[in-house]
C-alpha cells in the first residue's frame, strides 16, 4: 500500500475491511473519531447493531454474499 493510501478488502460473507488513513463521515459531514485505528470493518449485511461498523451479526445470522470483480476487469 502506498504512503497515505487506503485499501478496502471485501471479506467473503463478511464486512468491508478498510485500512489506511481513513476519514469516515455521515451525510451531514460529521466524522467518527478514528484516531489510533489503522483499520476498521464496515457492515455490509445491514444487521449490525453498531452500524456503520461490523459487529459480527452476519456470522450469527448466516448472512452470505460472495463478491469478486468480473473476470474482464482491468
Amino acid at each position: 500500500m502506498s504512503e497515505g493510501g487506503v485499501r478496502i478488502t471485501v471479506r467473503p460473507n463478511g464486512p468491508l475491511r478498510v485500512e489506511g488513513e481513513i476519514v469516515l463521515s455521515d451525510a451531514e459531514g460529521r466524522q467518527w473519531d478514528l484516531q489510533g485505528k489503522p483499520a476498521i470493518s464496515l457492515c455490509r449485511c445491514g444487521m449490525s447493531a453498531n452500524r456503520p461498523f461490523c459487529d459480527g451479526a452476519h456470522a450469527r445470522n448466516g448472512w452470505q454474499c460472495q463478491a469478486a470483480p468480473p473476470e474482464n476487469l482491468t
